[in-house]
């Protein structure tokens, strides 16, 4: 009780206003959310409420937003495209079982993983396909269709000009430029979003009935609760797009957290987030809502507004029940031309622009994963995209890793370093032993590349240098056991130094520490393997007289 009361004394008033802004704020973006989704209004104020509510209360931030997202739009409409409604209301129930496991398993940490030019590259993608679907909107267009193919949505946009733009919805996006241009100068508190909603529905108003596009009629009253019809054949059709959805929402939560925390100096929970994503997505689709995640921008506002605990969340979906109980009559008024220009303010928002165009400052391969990412996003698809840019991504850092990672005694010399040189000038009359330095994992990325420049000139006697090795798996084992094989078969000797007791007791299990068939000797220092190879190497001269 009396923690209760402290609460309404001290935080209840700032949870109070940062819940109704964020609510005003969600209000339109919720909307225009599910309707870009190929969803009803309804859907997305539903989806704002529930998920917003129940994913504040058990968040694994303090100051977590969540709803509908422009992050969803281009997968989710693709979804419904394909499987219809109850194919997307099912992909969201799965989704948020993906999302609970993830966060039972600790997957929290493993999304900070995911490389920055695939984030980047995707968010830009899609971006760039939310930019492009909302031209239809501002320009007052008929679509036979709404589609997630760049190409088609081009296509449609080139048809709907031909047919007409109407200059009514495009005074609207006009008016929509002003307000929100206006308001973003002389107001940094309040975001312009609801205040470009409020006017630009006044002003359409005025125009003449029926000559825009608006939001439709909206149901008054609580969602109902529904069960999902589903088969077993449904779930394996639907189960990729389900994990795409919960990839994505896991990621977009957490950065959604990251910025909480440092505009808060707080520390989130990111295992407990995902829990929490996960329940509320599980929960959502049996009230007709869509797949919700963490909003970065209403997150942000909801800090800027002075929130500081989780209820202020559970405010701002409290704000939008009133809305949707006291006033659903009148947002049916909303032109479809303002929720369109506010979507492409989201797009260019989420698009990064100058995180973009800094990343071609970054090394080659780096922009090559951002524009394979982008490029694939907006022309094939968002799962193939991801699951490339990683991949790729993984690739080309196992290659570099190897590049580096391997260096001969001449190696050393070269980079000018001094002991090298008097180790290089000491083993000058001994051609036949060769001393190798490995520094980091050493695993399948490097197996091969150490295969290849031992391989390349087989010496009488190798010293390999382990020191700097703290990791070593059965690839590198193999490829390692495979060198001494050959060593051995031209009566040559293998010596390790420096092994740490990892890299030892692995080597050990698999018979590598001694021979036949491992090394035939382990010394602890580079001094003591040099003087133990040039011993060897003078008994293998005398054996060969």
């Amino acid at each position: 009780m009396d923690t209760f009361l402290r609460y309404f004394r001290s935080d209840f008033r700032h949870d109070m206003l940062a819940g109704i802004v964020v609510g005003l704020v969600a209000l339109p973006l919720a909307i225009a959310f599910a309707l870009a989704s190929g969803a009803t209004p309804e859907q997305g104020l539903y989806t704002a409420i529930i998920g917003g509510g129940i994913m504040a209360i058990l968040a694994g931030s303090q100051y977590q937003v969540s709803g509908p997202t422009g992050a969803f739009v281009v997968i989710l409409l693709g979804v419904v495209n394909k499987f219809g409604m109850e194919g997307l209301l099912l992909a969201g129930g799965m989704a948020g079982i993906i999302l609970i496991l993830m966060g039972i398993f600790r997957f929290g940490v493993a999304i900070q993983y995911i490389p920055y030019p695939v984030v980047v590259g995707f968010t830009a993608g899609i971006g760039c396909l939310l930019f492009t679907g909302q031209i239809k909107n501002v320009l007052g267009l008929s679509f036979s269709h709404l589609s997630t193919d760049f190409f088609d949505t081009l296509n449609q946009i080139f048809l709907g000009i031909q047919q007409g733009i109407n200059f009514y919805s495009l005074g609207i996006t006009l008016f929509s430029l002003l307000v929100y241009g206006i308001w973003k100068k002389c107001n940094k508190k309040i975001p312009p979003s609801p205040i470009v909603i409020l006017l630009a529905t006044a002003a359409s108003l005025m125009l003449p009935m029926g000559s825009i596009p608006t939001v439709g009629d909206i149901p008054t009253g609580l969602p109902h609760f529904h069960f999902l019809h589903f088969s077993w054949d449904q779930i394996k059709m639907i189960l990729p797009s389900a994990f795409t959805i919960a990839l994505l929402g896991a990621i977009e939560s957490l950065m959604s957290a990251v910025v909480g925390d440092g505009m808060t100096g707080t520390k989130h929970n990111s295992n407990k987030e995902l829990i929490a994503q996960g329940i509320g997505n599980l929960i959502l689709p049996f009230f007709g809502g869509i797949p919700a995640t963490g909003a970065i921008a209403r997150t942000a506002t909801n800090i800027r507004n002075g929130a500081r605990t989780r209820w202020a969340g559970v405010i701002h979906a409290m704000t939008l029940l009133a809305i949707v109980l006291l006033f659903a009559r009148y947002v049916r008024y909303i032109p479809m031309a303002s929720l369109g220009f506010i979507l492409m303010v989201v797009a260019y928002n989420m698009s990064e622009i100058p995180h973009f165009v800094d990343l071609f400052k970054a090394p080659r391969r780096d922009v090559l994963v951002l524009l394979t990412t982008f490029f694939l996003t907006v022309f094939v698809d968002l799962v193939v995209a991801t699951g490339v840019g990683i991949v790729l991504a993984a690739l080309l850092f196992i290659r570099r890793v190897s590049e580096i990672n391997i260096h001969s005694l001449e190696d050393h010399v070269e980079s000018g370093d001094k002991q090298s040189l008097l180790l290089h000038q000491e083993l000058q009359d001994f051609p036949e032993i060769a001393l190798y330095d490995i520094n980091g994992p050493l695993f399948f990325g490097v197996a091969s590349s150490l295969q290849d420049r031992i391989e390349s000139k087989i010496n009488k006697v190798l010293v390999l240098r382990l020191k700097h090795v703290h990791i070593i798996d059965a690839t590198a084992m193999h490829a390692l056991e495979v060198i001494i094989d050959k060593i051995h078969k031209r009566k040559g000797k293998v010596i390790l130094s420096s092994v740490c007791p990892k890299v030892s007791h692995a080597l050990e299990k698999v018979g590598l520490t001694k021979s036949p068939k491992g090394a035939d000797a382990i010394v602890h220092t580079t001094r003591e393997a040099v003087d133990l190879a040039k011993k060897i190497f003078g008994e293998i001269i005398k054996k060969g007289k």
